[in-house]
C-alpha cells in the first residue's frame, strides 16, 4: 500500500480515530439541551398557571387555589432574585426539572394554604402522588444541574426554597387534612430555617446523605397523604419526618459551630 493510500484510509492503524489508538481520548462536553436559561421563567410562569387551573377546574376547587399558588411562585422568584450566593459566570433558571418541581411545589402550597373542605380519595391520591414526583425530582435537580453545567446563584437558591416550600406545604396538608397535630408543621419550619443557614458561605455544602435524608422526609409526608394509608401508618409517616427534620437541622447547627 503506498503512502498516499495509508494516510486516506480510515481504517488504518494510525488514523486519528482509530479504535485502538494510544492517544489521549478526546474531550466530552456536557450536553447543554437541559438547560433553562433566565429567558425560560415565563415558561415556569406559564407552567404553574396551567397546571393550577387544570388542577382547581378538575376537582371544583375554585380560582383560590391556583391564585395562592401563583402567588408563591412569584415569592419564590422574587426572593431567589435577592442576593443569590456564589454567583457562576453564567445566569440559569436551572433544568428542566426545576420547571417542573417548582410548579407542582407552588400547586401544593396553594392547596396547603387553601385546602378543599371535604377532599375525595382521587385529590388525595393526586396530591400525594404530585409531592413524591416533586420530591424526586428535587434529588435529581441538583445532579443534573452539575453534569450539564446549569447550576448558578439564581437556580441554586430557587431550588432550595422550592425544597423547603414543598415540605412546608406539604407538613400543612398533613396537618389541615387532620392526619397529624400541629406539630407536624415543625418538619416544614425546620426545612425554611436549615435552608437559611445552609444559604451561609459558613456552612459547609450539603452531601449526598444529605439530600437523600431530605428526600426522605418529602416522601414521608406525601406517603401520609395517601388515603390508603392506616391512620398508625400515617402518624409514624409524620414522626419520621419530623424526626429527620430535626436531625437535619441539629446537624446544621453542629457543622456551623464547628
Amino acid at each position: 500500500m503506498s503512502e498516499e493510500q495509508n494516510k486516506s484510509d480510515p481504517s488504518s492503524s494510525t488514523a486519528p480515530d482509530a479504535p485502538f489508538q494510544n492517544g489521549p481520548n478526546p474531550t466530552l462536553h456536557p450536553p447543554k439541551v437541559h438547560t433553562m436559561r433566565m429567558g425560560h421563567l415565563p415558561l415556569t410562569i406559564f407552567v404553574t398557571i396551567a397546571i393550577s387551573g387544570l388542577f382547581s377546574l378538575a376537582f371544583e376547587l375554585g380560582s383560590a387555589p391556583a391564585v395562592a399558588g401563583i402567588g408563591l411562585l412569584v415569592l419564590l422568584i422574587a426572593f431567589a432574585a435577592i442576593a443569590p450566593k456564589a454567583p457562576s459566570g453564567q445566569n440559569t433558571a436551572g433544568t428542566r426539572f426545576t420547571v417542573a418541581r417548582v410548579a407542582m411545589t407552588c400547586l401544593l402550597g396553594g392547596l396547603a394554604v387553601l385546602p378543599a373542605g371535604n377532599p375525595p380519595d382521587p385529590l388525595l391520591w393526586s396530591v400525594a402522588l404530585m409531592g413524591a414526583a416533586a420530591a424526586g425530582l428535587g434529588a435529581a435537580d441538583s445532579w443534573l444541574a452539575q453534569i450539564t453545567n446549569s447550576a448558578s446563584g439564581f437556580s441554586e437558591k430557587l431550588g432550595t426554597m422550592a425544597g423547603a416550600l414543598l415540605v412546608l406545604a406539604l407538613a400543612l396538608l398533613v396537618w389541615r387534612l387532620g392526619l397529624a397535630g400541629v406539630w407536624v408543621i415543625a418538619a416544614g419550619a425546620l426545612g425554611f430555617a436549615e435552608a437559611a443557614l445552609l444559604e451561609s458561605r459558613e456552612t459547609p455544602q450539603r452531601g449526598l446523605w444529605r439530600v437523600w435524608a431530605g428526600l426522605a422526609v418529602r416522601l414521608a409526608l406525601a406517603a401520609a397523604i395517601a388515603p390508603i394509608a392506616p391512620p398508625i401508618a400515617v402518624t409514624g409517616l409524620a414522626i419520621l419526618a419530623t424526626a429527620i427534620a430535626i436531625g437535619l437541622m441539629g446537624h446544621t447547627l453542629v457543622q456551623r459551630r464547628g
